[in-house]
């Protein structure tokens, strides 16, 4: 359930809808409507997402429940990744990104697949 969905990101996240939904400028209104089944409209599921850092498979389905996610890579990786970036401080977090990009690719003279 949507709600559901909300409030187990928002407590990964140490916060909380009504904070979340302020944040936003959104009223807190609808979420009774969430809690028995409802969905907001598109385009404040995906501002929440955004907030949260989430997706909106992950909003909608659970977290790893998506009916096409890869679950068991997600399980395997998906945990340690999320512990590991969350506590990167903002300031370092453009240049660890920018480290990993350029680390995605393995140069040809390190490679495994080396012409003889």
């Amino acid at each position: 359930m949507f709600y559901d969905n909300v409030k187990a990101s928002c407590a990964r996240r140490n916060t909380n809808i009504t904070t979340v939904l302020a944040d936003l400028g959104r009223s807190t209104s609808g979420t009774g409507r969430w809690k028995v089944g409802g969905y907001p409209r598109l385009d404040v599921v995906m501002e929440i997402a955004e907030y949260l850092k989430v997706s909106v498979d992950e909003l909608a389905y659970g977290r790893g429940n998506a009916p096409y996610a890869d679950q068991t890579r997600y399980n395997e990786i998906g945990d340690e990744w999320i512990e590991i970036i969350s506590h990167i401080p903002q300031d370092r977090q453009q240049l660890c990104k920018d480290f990993l990009r350029t680390h995605m690719v393995v140069p040809e003279k390190y490679s495994d697949d080396k012409e003889a």
